[in-house]
């Protein structure tokens, strides 16, 4: 055989490798063709239909004109053919590839065209694209029946006042009289006519319409008028002014200046404003539609270191009737909670209408509208019948004006709900949990209460300025200010609004897990919520309640041997307390840091004879010393009280509103 001579196979295989040779030569380069760049139009509808009367707008429909192209569009015009209707558009000369824009039509008849000829136009729009020009065919159907307008607005009005009227107008140009069936209006929205059951042919009547807000908004409504021709609606918005700021008056509170004893004392340094409560649904606003179940309650001490509103049941004015909350049993929930003072207040959980200034807390974050907040009504009672006692460490319960200060408590502090700690999760699957008890006639038994029928913050479920709030209180002498003369404002929201932003000179200071600051550092000694009982700021507690006697080098107050809580030094103390962030909501971290100066003059002999009510520099010891219990740092605390506020603006950051801070934060 001929050694150069191919066989059948092989030939086969020689042939298969010049064909893949030739197929690998058609990729290379030089083989490549160009792909092509032209723009290309694609449109969200071809055929807009419109109704409206003669001679009134009709609401505006859209055409958004896509470029599904890989070069830019461009316009060279946008037109419709027919007067009655007419474009507006936000194309410009053209758009690049992969973008958008919009074209708005509206329909204004000027005669009656019944349906059976209607008006007839075409939009179109030439440009560069293959196909130009591009058309949408417009319809529209005119109606003997038409109104003035189809929106209406509202802008800058007061909470709890009702704004000047704005008219819409019915026409009937049919010559037959139009049967007019019901005008309503949804929202915080009012309205009066002069309508009654019919039109007369060729005639019109008129619907005054006003906005009455119930909180800070935005809100919406729509005026519907159904007749013999069909419906019509009128869209409504409105916005309230900004206001977001009610007044905080230092003083005595309810119960008055009173004298210093062994065994009672004035209530120094209450920090009060005033709330209103309403049966859910019901108005703050006389105008208003619904009912006016609601009243005004001041003196409610303000605490940035408790979470909910808190008031006395008796404190609660009798137009007012609240529904509590019952269990699966149907048996009434009731909350034992405690302060850091180990005193207590016991009581039902209700829902309520919340109103502070101009901010109103009509339902829960994701409830049906106007369903209230969970607050809670302080009994009269004692405690719990039988069964599940309040655990009171030790102290009292405060449940009349008397014992507790006030007419109630507004907990406005770290947490969105008095059990957010842990995530929310506090009182959620504890069987032996000292918060909720569940009581029927006799006997009382611990509560597994989900999120949303604990006790809420109001801030939290504000419509807006909800992540929380600052209070501002000016600076005042060292002797003290007198009764209710010292005033200051507590802000709701957070870099919300022109009037509640952290200024750049302020320190912002992320708290741990359990709201305290990563550390505070007392002469060397570094204190946190692991190792003692940590660090905070709260505008509750009316004195500094730092340390104990023998750390801080000064003595209790004596009054016939008895203490009575205040610190009486020798001569005047001014501590040096530094304070650090924590990082991650870790005890004992330290983030952002600062040194803050403590004042404490001696209560007794320089403070209390001065018969003042407002104090910069009284303090107490967070631990008091007892035969065999002597205090220790473990002991300690240093709680930041309302002389802390004094010549400060005190930001209160709420827990899961900023994601920098995931357990809240204080700026300052």
């Amino acid at each position: 055989m001929n050694s150069k001579a191919l066989s059948a196979a092989n030939f086969s295989r020689f042939f298969a490798v010049l064909i893949g040779l030739a197929l690998l030569t058609g990729c290379g380069g030089s083989s490549t063709t160009t792909p092509t760049t032209a723009p290309a139009v694609s449109l969200s509808a071809t055929t807009l239909t419109f109704t409206s009367g003669v001679g009134v707008a009709s609401a505006p429909q859209s055409v958004t004109v896509s470029n599904t192209g890989n070069a830019a569009l461009s316009f060279t015009s946008i037109t419709s053919s027919n007067g009655v209707f007419a474009q507006t558009n936000t194309c410009g000369t053209g758009i690049a590839a992969g973008a958008t824009c919009s074209i708005s039509v509206i329909f204004t008849p000027t005669a009656l065209d019944p349906p059976s000829s209607p008006a007839s136009g075409t939009l179109t729009i030439t440009d560069n694209a293959s196909g130009s020009p591009q058309t949408v065919t417009l319809s529209g159907t005119s109606t003997s029946v038409s109104l003035s307008t189809n929106s209406l607005t509202f802008s800058g009005v007061a909470v709890g006042t009702t704004s000047p009227a704005q008219t819409v107008t019915l026409n009937n140009s049919s010559s037959s009289a139009l049967a007019v069936s019901s005008i309503t209006i949804s929202g915080d929205f009012g309205q009066t006519n002069n309508c009654g059951s019919s039109v007369t042919g060729n005639g019109s009547c008129t619907i005054n319409v006003t906005f009455s807000p119930l909180g800070s908004g935005p809100w919406t409504g729509t005026l519907t008028i159904v007749d013999a021709s069909g419906t019509q609606t009128v869209s409504l918005t409105g916005s309230t002014a900004v206001n977001n700021t009610v007044p905080v008056t230092i003083g005595f509170g309810p119960n008055g200046p009173g004298t210093v004893t062994a065994s009672s004392a004035p209530y120094f340094n209450g920090i009060f404003t005033s709330v209103t409560v309403c049966e859910p649904g019901s108005s703050t606003s006389s105008s208003s539609s619904s009912t006016t179940n609601c009243g005004t309650i001041s003196n409610i001490l303000v605490d940035t270191d408790s979470v909910g509103l808190r008031i006395l049941a008796s404190a609660v004015p009798s137009n007012v009737s609240l529904k509590t909350l019952t269990d699966s049993s149907g048996n009434a929930i009731n909350e034992c909670y405690e302060f850091g003072s180990l005193n207590y207040v016991w009581g039902p959980v209700a829902m309520a209408t919340v109103q502070i200034g101009s901010e109103m807390a009509t339902a829960e974050p994701g409830a049906g509208a106007n369903t209230g907040i969970p607050i809670q009504l302080i009994s009269a009672t004692s405690d719990a019948p039988s069964g599940a006692q309040c655990l009171s460490g030790g102290g009292g319960n405060l449940n009349t004006v008397a014992s507790l200060g006030s007419n109630g408590i507004l907990g406005i502090g770290l947490d969105p709900q008095d059990c957010s700690y842990y995530g929310g999760n506090g009182c959620t699957s504890s069987t032996t949990d000292p918060y909720y008890i569940g009581c029927s006639n006799t006997t009382c038994g611990y509560e597994n209460m989900p999120v949303a029928d604990q006790v809420w913050n109001p801030v939290a479920t504000f419509p807006s300025d909800n992540n929380g709030e600052s209070i501002q209180l000016p600076s005042i002498p060292s002797n003290g200010a007198a009764n209710n003369t010292v005033t200051g404002t507590l802000t709701f929201g957070i870099g919300t609004q022109s009037n509640n932003a952290i200024p750049g000179s302020a320190g912002v200071y992320e708290v741990d897990d359990v709201g305290s600051f990563g550390i505070a550092t007392y002469n060397g000694v570094q204190y946190n919520s692991s190792n003692s009982g940590g660090s905070f700021i709260d505008s509750g507690s009316n004195a500094l309640y730092v340390s104990d006697e023998t750390t801080l080098g000064t003595t209790d107050c004596l009054i016939s041997s008895t203490d009575i809580g205040f610190y009486c030094p020798s001569s005047n103390l001014n501590l040096s307390l530094g304070l650090a962030a924590a990082v991650g909501g870790v005890p004992g971290t330290a983030g952002t840091s600062t040194t803050v100066s403590l004042p404490i003059e001696n209560a007794i002999t320089t403070l209390f004879p001065t018969n003042n009510a407002a104090f910069n520099d009284l303090a107490g010891g967070s631990c008091i010393p007892a035969t065999g219990s002597p205090c220790s740092a473990s002991t300690d605390s240093w709680d930041l009280g309302l002389p802390f506020f004094f010549g400060r603006t005190i930001f209160v950051g709420i827990e899961g509103t900023n994601a920098s801070y995931p357990y809240g934060f204080w700026a300052f």
